[in-house]
């Protein structure tokens, strides 16, 4: 067996981002930025007032008080994307949120500091210099830098994108992953099954966890025990997508036509590895015609295990990002994980919980063998238990977050 880091290392020294472009910005979501991005404009781009009132000049009602208001006559209103104005000495000017401040205007004050009188409005509190006034550049300046090379992009980095004057952004491209099961036995249609066969549950799975990376995912099917068959599948997906995964016969004593085929359009460079972790120990990974392949074990839930461990940080590495892996969490254990010391890390199913004062805690679930996937579907984390006798009660457990259903990440 070799330990999870150097098999890991294998794999990421192997796999590059992809190719940089300009995407528009509403197909950028959750990639990252190849290269720095710097505002192409001032935001905001002119002084506009940030809320609805009065555009006035402020020494003007600096007696203003509830029992003394200061009565001004209203020299017009200005609304959002008017041209700009000038406003008189001696008078005030309706103004609506986010509309540019008139020229000699120094303050806006609130509409709810203010009323109606005949023909103007009354100010009735003072205002300082400056006050609900927003300065042009007083977010970003034209030139500052908005996001670093290697920024992944979120909804909020679009809408500043947006905000600066970026229709497209310089990102690293999304992959296109397919998605390959390989056997005679494998059924994918309703209808019973005959002796011999399995139902194909594992090609779902990996295209719905595939999507969660932001990959576009190409559902390749089901490919039979024939080495033509194989061949043609894996070299047409290499010479089309970014990356293949697929699951079953990775083992290192397995010989069937997927590994003979693999080893061949390989050039030999496929690597069958034993890793020094539970579920998830054996995996496949080469360059396919340089494109990457990852073979998953057969297990259910060892296939799911793997791809956290290898796939999904694979695809970040081509999706430009510089982190790899979300942060690991420190909870303490509910329960006990009794293990005998086997050379291997073990990665076992659990439920992270929040308790009543707001701490985590985590319980590993009863089912950890690799084919029970039933429990995999409950648990919304991976508890990481170095080798040994395992863990007790209240001890503090390094926590893998997993799905839609864990924390926040």
């Amino acid at each position: 067996m070799i330990p999870l880091k150097e098999a890991q290392s294998h794999v990421f020294e192997r796999v590059t981002p992809l190719r940089a472009m300009a995407l528009a910005l509403d197909e950028c979501l959750g990639l990252a930025t190849s290269q720095a991005v710097h505002s192409e404009e001032s935001i905001p781009p002119f002084d506009n007032t940030a809320v609805d009132g009065f555009a006035l000049h402020f020494d003007e009602v600096s007696a203003a008080a509830p029992e003394n208001p200061v009565t001004l006559p209203v020299a017009g209103t200005i609304a959002a994307g008017d041209p700009p104005r000038a406003l008189p000495r001696g008078a005030a000017m309706r103004i609506m949120t986010g509309a540019v401040i008139p020229s000699g205007a120094n303050a806006v004050i609130m509409v709810e500091d203010t009323e109606e009188a005949e023909g103007g409005v009354r100010v009735l509190r003072t205002v300082r210099q400056g006050e609900n006034i927003r300065l042009a550049g007083s977010d970003i300046t034209a030139g500052a830098l908005l996001f670093p090379e290697r920024t992944v992009l979120g909804p909020v980095h679009l809408g500043v994108l947006a905000s600066a004057g970026y229709v497209k952004a310089p990102v690293h491209r999304r992959a296109r992953v397919g998605v390959i099961s390989t056997g005679s036995e494998l059924v994918d249609e309703a209808r019973p099954l005959r002796p011999g066969e399995i139902r194909d549950s594992n090609r779902h799975s990996l295209r719905a966890i595939v999507s969660t990376t932001g990959a576009d995912v190409v559902d390749l099917g089901i490919v039979p025990d024939d080495e033509e068959a194989l061949r043609s599948a894996f070299l047409g997906a290499a010479a089309e997508l970014d990356a293949i995964v697929t699951s079953g016969g990775v083992s290192v004593g397995d010989f069937d036509y997927t590994k003979k085929v693999l080893r061949d359009i390989s050039k030999g460079e496929m690597r069958w590895m034993q890793v020094a972790i539970r579920p998830a120990k054996p995996f496949a990974f080469g360059l396919v015609e340089g494109i990457p392949l990852f073979g998953l074990p057969g297990n259910p839930v060892s296939a799911l295990v793997s791809f956290e461990l290898f796939v999904r940080p694979a695809i970040r590495k081509m999706h430009g990002h510089s982190e790899l892996f979300d942060p690991t969490l420190m909870v303490r254990a509910a329960n006990a994980y009794r293990r005998h010391p086997d050379g291997r890390v073990h990665y076992a199913r659990a439920l992270l919980s929040a308790e009543s004062d707001g701490s985590l805690s985590v319980s590993s679930l009863e089912g950890q063998s690799s084919h029970m996937l039933h429990e995999m579907a409950r648990s919304n984390a991976l508890a990481i238990c170095p080798d040994g006798d395992g863990y007790v009660l209240g001890d503090m457990v390094e926590v893998m977050p997993l799905g839609p259903a864990a924390p926040a990440r």
